[in-house]
């Protein structure tokens, strides 16, 4: 296989053997990355070493622009050189849907395809001391949005990942090239030339051949002077000196994008590199529109010669013959005095032919009427449609190697806008959802003023407070209740609709935000190092052969558990009888919790589970219910207290309504669940 290859030599591209034979074998383990498409990747990109340095920038744009190679493979082959697997973080389907709804809400901020397709290199795993590096890089990514208008940007942004069909790499045009050798043949054959332009050699050369006739030379031994050439362009020049329009192969369509590249340019103070070539763009597209010639020179000269016969009517009809003007015109059919009028009126056409025509030219036969040498037109045509080809020619060479050397600066600044996309979309997205750095700590968890990213939007939101661990003693006044105990293991118990899944969730965010590098959804976030995350939802009643699979994926996880593993699980209890789930979790949370492992259990069952285990209780604590029946709540769960459920808060409201005998029926009920 090509990147496999130069143990004991060069391999393509030259680059040398040993480590970076190693390093690019790992992209062999990307799906449907075989021995072809590695071939066509290695010589799209230029070889070894220009791979590895795509490979480093994590340049997705540029791997997906050869040919077969897709922008998810793109992703895939990065991922895969850096040697990076999200799989071992994202243990569940649970911890993989959050983690895709985080790349999905950051994508949703990305005006380009190259910024949707960075964002697939968010990948949760990686040292996560770099990560906590990365994160705090990227919340200073909020500057770039002071003073700007984010909306005008996303515009702009939006111009840049659109660029239009230009509609002209395959399109014909209208040269004819002359070679002189084997040599020039081969050259623009190389430049494909040959199937844009009709190409011939000096002896195929016809007469009246409709087109712009450029002599493409090598030893330039033809002499020019026996065809109508437009101009002479060495074969080693390259395309757009010999073809012009060929740099729109380069240009065609962008021009919104130049607009848009002009304008990010002046917002962000960059070195203008559109804004030149866009003035230069327009002026080529101009030209290259432009018709031979503008206005019929035929109407011209037609309306000179109408000019100058009324002219030489006016003069002859105001002279008055002497005899011997009379005699002289008898004699010899002129007279001096009409020599002279039709002298002054040739040197008036030819004057009014050079201002209006640009060329110096006696038309027109002086005599009443006036005519137009019609031999000396045609020739005129002739010779000016040769000029106006080789003037264009010449100013369009001219703009097009201007454009081509103002590609490369362009290129960059193209460049420059995507990377620009990604970072002003991850500055939005943090800006939007209110993220903070994090830090790394060891033995515990929190978070303060943590707030679900879904919630975020939401003006009526609380944020929450939380931790797993013992709490440093300096950061006492952050979680007051951190005394109460010290566990890593909780469960956590509410009332339905009370916010326990949406706690879930949030620490599930937070950890994997972490781990991606990114600022999190807390004003203040301590998360310790995590290697295994595991978020199990709520389960229906399984039947026999379902618990059984669930039980084998389960139960086996607690004795593989560590302190570097976080477990969260929702209302497991509904997978089964009540009284087996609880003996079954009480073993579980039982387990782990001995292991020194991070995990949340929310339950309805805390009395039934605290039968078989010793674990704290933790509980979202609701004040009771409004005239609509919604919960009035305080998020925050509280450290060591069990909370009331919802039949509970009902039943106590239930009880303040009545009198009598259903206040007392009420208040037996109450018992019961004040008594256990």
């Amino acid at each position: 296989m090509a990147l496999q290859r130069g143990r004991k030599g060069k391999g393509v591209g030259g680059g040398g053997v040993g480590p970076v034979d190693d390093r690019l074998s790992s992209l062999t383990k990307v799906k449907g990355f075989g021995e072809r498409r590695a071939g066509q990747l290695m010589a799209g990109i230029g070889g070894r070493e220009a791979l590895i340095e795509v490979l480093e920038k994590g340049d997705v744009s540029r791997l997906s622009s050869v040919q077969n190679i897709s922008g998810r493979m793109a992703v895939e082959l990065i991922t895969a050189y850096r040697g990076e697997d999200p799989s071992t973080l994202l243990r569940t389907d649970g911890v993989r849907d959050i983690y895709e709804s985080i790349v999905e809400r950051i994508r949703s901020y990305m005006m380009t395809g190259e910024g949707r397709n960075r964002t697939s290199l968010l990948l949760p795993c990686g040292d996560l001391g770099e990560r906590e590096r990365e994160a705090a890089e990227r919340y200073a990514l909020l500057e770039m949005l002071e003073g700007v208008d984010r909306e005008e940007v996303s515009s702009c942004l939006a111009s840049i990942g659109r660029v239009g069909k230009s509609g002209r790499r395959n399109r014909k045009l209208d040269y004819i090239l002359i070679v002189e050798s084997e040599r020039a043949y081969d050259k623009l054959r190389a430049a494909g030339l040959d199937r844009r332009c009709l190409v011939l050699s000096p002896e195929e050369v016809e007469q009246n051949l409709e087109g712009t006739l450029i002599l493409v030379y090598d030893s330039r031994e033809i002499d020019e002077s026996v065809l109508p050439i437009a101009a002479s362009v060495g074969c080693d020049s390259p395309p757009e000196r010999i073809v012009p329009e060929v740099i729109l192969d380069l240009y065609g369509g962008r021009r919104e994008q130049l607009r848009a590249l002009s304008r990010l340019e002046e917002i962000f103070g960059r070195e203008p590199a559109a804004s030149g070539v866009l003035s230069e763009l327009e002026a080529f597209e101009a030209l290259a529109a432009e018709e031979d010639p503008k206005e019929d020179p035929r109407r011209i000269i037609e309306g000179i010669r109408s000019e100058i016969e009324d002219s030489l009517r006016s003069r002859i009809e105001e002279i008055t013959l002497s005899g011997t003007d009379a005699l002289s015109l008898l004699a010899s059919g002129e007279s001096p005095v009409l020599r002279d009028i039709f002298r002054e009126h040739s040197r008036m056409a030819a004057e009014i032919v050079r201002k209006r025509l640009g060329q110096k030219r006696d038309l027109f036969v002086m005599g009443y009427p006036v005519t137009v040498d019609e031999e000396a037109f045609e020739r005129m045509l002739t010779e000016m449609e040769e000029e106006g080809r080789r003037d264009r020619f010449l100013r369009k060479q001219e703009l097009a190697s201007r454009l081509a050397a103002g590609w490369e600066k362009v290129k960059g600044s193209i460049d420059w806008a995507l990377d620009l996309d990604f970072r002003f979309g991850l500055a939005c997205f943090i800006r939007d959802m209110e993220l903070h750095p994090f830090r790394i700590v060891e033995g515990w968890f929190g978070m303060h003023d943590a707030c679900h990213l879904q919630l975020r939007s939401q003006e009526d939101r609380q944020l929450v407070d939380y931790h797993l661990g013992e709490v440093p003693p300096h950061y006492g006044s952050l979680f007051p209740f951190n005394r109460v105990s010290s566990s890593r293991t909780a469960v956590l118990t509410g009332a339905n609709s009370g916010g326990k899944t949406t706690l879930l969730e949030t620490i599930c965010q937070i950890v994997i935000m972490a781990r991606m590098g990114l600022p999190v959804p807390a004003e203040q976030a301590f998360v310790p190092e995590i290697d295994d995350l595991y978020l199990y939802r709520p389960r229906r009643r399984l039947d026999a052969g379902g618990l059984e699979g669930f039980l084998k994926e389960l139960l086996p996880l607690a004795v593989k558990v560590d302190e570097r593993t976080m477990v969260l699980a929702d209302e497991l209890e509904a997978m089964t009888e009540l009284d087996a789930a609880s003996r079954i979790l009480g073993v579980f949370i039982d387990e782990i919790s001995r292991r020194g492992a991070f995990s949340v259990v929310v339950t309805h069952m805390s009395d039934e589970i605290t039968r078989y285990t010793r674990c704290r209780i933790d509980g979202i604590e609701a004040k009771g219910l409004d005239e609509n029946y919604e919960l009035i709540v305080d998020r925050t769960p509280l450290i060591g207290k069990q909370a009331r459920s919802t039949p509970e808060l009902i039943l106590r409201k239930l009880k303040g309504k009545s009198r009598g005998g259903e206040r007392e029926i009420y208040s037996r009920v109450l018992e019961r669940f004040d008594t256990g």
